[in-house]
């Protein structure tokens, strides 16, 4: 192996070279690395999307919810005592658990009208969403009404600001004697929010527990929120859980509920780089063609080492070697490549993204070592399977015939 090796090396490397062969070569080095380092950047970049969404979603939504299929849930202390000994039991720790209402609804003030979620929870959970950056205001303000809480793009288009009052039109009625009426409950805007997420920025509305249970004559709630110290054991408490309970609760953890976006986040790294490796794959044909014009200027030596005893095999273990000694120069070049970007566009977030369209208004870049090692192995068997042709090639140059016409 160390003779094929050195020859593979020689042919390579050698200042001697054919200039035509040299230059593709060259460029097909030069292929790789820009394909290697285009697959890594926008990987790490598609990754960092991801972790991204992640932590926004996880920092806004609990782990895991229990509701009840039918009727009001008002045992949610004694479900909440269950939660806590199944945790314990099986040896997850919880941060907190605590009931919730939610209810959609129409949002009416003097300006404007919108759809929006109502949803209802304890104070000091409220207080301690992470999520919620409040760009004016505070979590509550003074005065009989209950206090709201609604996010930035709700408040433009409702067209109202901190200390301005809203009315909240519950969709179930009550029953008079003049027929079904609708439900009115007045708030005042106490706060206004930014998340970072469009759908929550734009029709979710916080208020306490309590004002919620007021405003829809409730004795009850809608369900439990759980959150965990790790949100990744979430899945197989749940399963735990909804097998404890049983009828008539059903549990969901975060994963679940966000099983599309996430599907579609993984789907489109796949297409991403499916559609970026063909830049290898492009490169790859350029190590063929600089193959083939590289054992047509070495037929002679290719005579000559079968005269002096090699093999077919050991021919055509020479020129893979060629073929791969290319690919991992281009690979190398483009690993370093790939990475220093990465590292440049994590630490000096020099493109800037629109606000209002993504949850973040820089390009996150996350590089993970199994995708690296993807993207890597990926290029030496394009580059082994291009060189393939050419070897074998080479592997059947009749020595007679060349040496004689030679």
């Amino acid at each position: 192996m160390g003779f094929d090796w050195f020859v593979a090396r020689r042919y390579v490397l050698s200042r001697k070279r054919n200039r035509l062969t040299a230059l593709i070569a060259n460029i097909s080095v030069a292929g790789i690395a820009i394909g290697v380092a285009a697959l890594i950047v926008v990987i790490g970049v598609m990754t960092g999307f991801q972790d991204i969404l992640k932590e926004k979603i996880l920092s806004v939504n609990p782990h895991l919810v229990i509701e009840r299929l039918s009727g009001p849930f008002v045992e949610y202390r004694r479900v909440a005592e269950k939660v806590r000994l199944l945790a314990e039991k099986e040896g997850v720790a919880l941060e907190e658990v605590y009931p919730f209402v939610s209810e959609q609804g129409l949002l009416l003030s003097g300006a404007g009208e919108s759809g929006a979620l109502l949803k209802g929870l304890p104070l000091e959970v409220l207080s301690r969403l992470r999520a919620l950056k409040l760009l004016s205001g505070n979590y509550t303000a003074s005065g009989r009404l209950p206090s709201l809480l609604i996010g930035r793009r709700l408040a433009q288009r409702l067209g109202v600001t901190v200390g301005d009052r809203v009315r909240f039109l519950v969709p179930r009625g009550r029953v008079t004697p003049l027929g079904l009426m609708p439900r009115f409950k007045t708030f005042t805007v106490a706060g206004i929010f930014e998340t970072g997420l469009y759908d929550y920025d734009s029709s979710v509305a916080y208020t306490s527990l309590s004002a919620v249970q007021k405003a829809l004559a409730l004795s009850g709630v809608t369900g439990l929120e759980i959150k965990l110290r790790d949100p990744f054991k979430a899945h197989s408490l749940g399963r735990r859980l909804a097998q404890s309970l049983g009828y008539p609760y059903y549990v969901l953890d975060w994963q679940t509920l966000n099983r599309s976006l996430f599907s579609a986040l993984k789907l489109e790294k796949t297409g991403m780089f499916v559609v970026l490796t063909l830049i290898v794959v492009v490169a790859a044909f350029n190590i063929v063609a600089a193959l083939v014009m590289l054992v047509s200027e070495k037929r002679p030596d290719i005579a000559l080492l079968k005269a002096l005893g090699a093999t077919e095999r050991r021919i055509l273990r020479i020129f893979l070697l060629s073929g791969l000694l290319l690919g991992a120069l281009g690979i190398g070049a483009g690993l370093a490549l790939g990475l220093s970007l990465a590292a440049l566009l994590s630490r000096y977030p020099v493109i800037h993204l629109p606000s209002d369209v993504y949850p973040v208004d820089y390009l996150p870049v996350r590089v993970e070592a199994l995708d690296v090692t993807v993207i890597v192995v990926s290029a030496l068997v394009l580059t082994l399977l291009a060189a393939l042709f050419p070897a074998r090639q080479a592997a059947k140059t009749p020595p007679a015939e060349v040496l004689r016409h030679g």
